[in-house]
């Protein structure tokens, strides 16, 4: 009797020793902090310890909806144990509710923005099943309160969208703090490296769904959600990758001349470390995986030369490269369909007929330069535009569209060289589909491709060269050529970067002049101006102006430089406007004039300089 009532309490002594030692198991950190002499200095090394499979996910499902041939779930899943809490994501998984296994893909949200349901239910209807990690911690649902919960570390952008956040804003640098991992400057002490962390989660969630087929998945994200698929496209278990106006390398790298502000070097005491860890330059010659990379002509996130200096360092050809054109940070329908051509192709394994990326050369015989450019699959080729600049700020140059001429299958442009200034040329091929594709927001009948961006720039860039150029026009636009100069993200609004050309003479004593007919209309003329992202001491700020117009037949509107007004008294330049938009608001029916049409052209007919 005495020996087994002693066997039954030692075994559960045992037991009870057992789960609690399992209890602290389960309580220990995911990443054990290092010291100074442990910390890696290569992405490698930074990635080689860490299995997103290995701890539990915990999924919890908050709520589900079913409509329509689609499945919706609410759920949070954890990402890991950090500081002795741990931290859970939301997000939103849908799939097609068709008893099948799906490809499927990560979404990342951008900067300010949050998971939409909207989005996995499109995406489900094209055939995907996708989860939408919620990592900034916005709210999803008006009726659930349940959301992320990074714990006791904070990879967000503060309290003004993240209601727990223990940062006032978004944390670059390396530096430890006692919301990071590590004590030490440390890679693992990036934001960066959190939200990497919870995308590779997020690849685990799919692979462990019955809706899912684990062999085929990709990555997609927009703005910061493309840096963070950058750094999670090394993962193998990755098929094909889409980062949308962010992830490429260099970011370190201030554009040629100086351009105060054109880079983040300056957030760095330990610049080499988060070269060689962080900056995705560092992760773009490790990716195996299928890159179609698609931004905007001056985005600012994404600088123009950087997305090409980053997908050369890739290990293969299998990448392209899609941009809109006079456009900062937003991709037009011949860009987002590729997210659906791509993914298409490498994920469902269907042929898309993708063309590669068109062949261009580039030859310079003193100071004359010759672009050629010849496209692929030239049945479906609708059109092959050719842009050049010699301005080395990437999101404030403006793209002049040069008059290529056509030989046979191949089209070329010759182009001065300057002394001091830098050349940039590439081709933007307009593709056209088999039938007219219904995206989220929008349709297109054809997509775009463009060449490799060729350029020259020399050892030496004088800014101010760019001004000395001979100024050879004061027409600002007079839509002989249409909007092809401009862009509209409302179809009413148009915006150009045309006041940074070299060849306008913006000289200070010039005065706006718009011609306009009203047709016997009221209308509001609203200026909208800018200067952000010019060399800092440059950058004024923003600008406005605006009139009342009304009558019969063309008008000329004269606007002064002191007829614009800012927040802060400050004068406008003319040669330090970056962005000029324009809108035209019919006062009767409260409704913007379409100034991308004819129609908007025969009311705002000219603007240009004058003395």
């Amino acid at each position: 009797m005495v020996s087994e009532f002693t066997a039954r309490i030692s075994s559960l002594v045992l037991c009870i020793g057992l789960t609690g030692l399992f209890q602290s198991a389960l309580a220990e950190d995911t990443f054990p902090p290092y010291q100074a002499s442990d910390v890696p200095q290569t992405v490698a090394d930074l990635w080689k310890d860490y299995d997103a499979r290995h701890e539990p996910l915990d999924v919890k499902v908050i709520k589900e909806w079913k409509f329509d041939g689609v499945v919706t779930r609410y759920v949070t899943f954890k990402v890991g144990t950090f500081k002795g809490v741990d931290a859970r994501i939301a997000a939103y998984y849908s799939f097609p509710d068709n008893g099948k296994k799906n490809a499927a893909f990560v979404w990342s949200h951008g900067g300010g923005q949050r998971a939409e349901r909207s989005r996995g239910i499109y995406f489900a209807k094209q055939g995907f099943a996708t989860v939408d990690i919620n990592w900034l911690g916005r709210p999803m649902d008006a009726e659930i309160n349940e959301n992320t919960d990074w714990g006791k570390v904070d990879p967000t952008q503060g309290p003004q969208f993240y209601s727990k956040a223990l940062r006032n804003g978004w944390k670059q640098n390396l530096l430890p703090d006692e919301f990071s991992l590590d004590p030490v400057p440390s890679p693992r002490n990036s934001n960066w490296f959190l939200l990497a962390v919870a995308a590779r989660r997020a690849i685990t969630f799919l692979e462990e769904q019955p809706e899912v087929n684990a062999q085929r998945i990709g990555l997609a994200g927009y703005s910061m959600g493309g840096m963070i698929t950058s750094l999670t496209a090394i993962d193998s278990r990755v098929k094909a990758v889409v980062p949308f106006v962010g992830g490429t390398g260099f970011k370190y790298i201030d554009f040629p001349g100086g351009i105060e502000g054109s880079s983040i070097r300056q957030h760095f005491q330990h610049l080499e470390l988060y070269k060689n860890t962080i900056d995705a330059s560092a992760y773009w010659p490790l990716v195996k995986c299928p890159v179609m990379f698609i931004s905007s002509s001056n985005d600012f996130h994404a600088a123009f030369e950087r997305i090409y200096r980053s997908m050369a360092l890739l290990p293969h050809s299998d990448w392209r490269v899609s941009t809109n054109i006079h456009q900062n940070h937003g991709p037009g329908p011949e860009q987002w369909v590729l997210l659906n051509l791509w993914f298409n192709q490498y994920l469902k394994g269907i042929e898309q007929k993708i063309p590669k990326t068109p062949v261009s050369t580039f030859k310079i015989d003193g100071s004359q330069a010759t672009f050629t450019v010849t496209p692929a699959d030239q049945d479906r080729l609708g059109s092959t535009d050719i842009y050049f600049s010699y301005d080395p700020n990437a999101r404030t140059r403006f793209w002049n569209k040069a008059e290529a001429k056509r030989s046979g299958e191949s089209w070329s442009v010759k182009l001065p060289v300057h002394d001091k200034l830098p050349l940039y040329v590439f081709a933007m091929c307009h593709y056209e589909l088999p039938q007219t594709v219904l995206l989220e927001r929008g349709e297109t009948s054809t997509f775009v491709l463009n060449s490799i961006e060729q350029a020259v720039v020399p050892n030496t860039v004088d800014l101010k060269s760019l001004a000395k150029l001979p100024k050879t026009r004061n027409v600002l636009e007079d839509f002989s050529h249409g909007s092809q100069d401009w862009s509209s993200r409302d179809q009413r609004s148009i915006s150009t970067y045309k006041f940074q050309s070299p060849d306008l003479d913006r000289s200070h004593g010039k005065k706006l002049s718009l011609t306009i007919d009203p047709h016997g209309k009221r209308l509001a003329l609203r200026l909208s101006v800018g200067s952000r992202f010019l060399s800092r001491p440059e950058n004024l700020g923003s600008f406005t102006c605006v009139k009342t117009i009304d009558g019969k037949g063309p008008q000329q509107v004269i606007i002064r430089r002191e007829d614009f007004t800012s927040e802060d008294s400050k004068e406008l330049e003319w040669s330090k406007i970056t962005t000029f938009e324009i809108t035209l608001v019919d006062l009767e029916s409260r409704s913007k004039l379409d100034l991308t049409s004819k129609e908007g052209h025969a009311v705002l007919r000219e603007i240009r300089l004058v003395d």
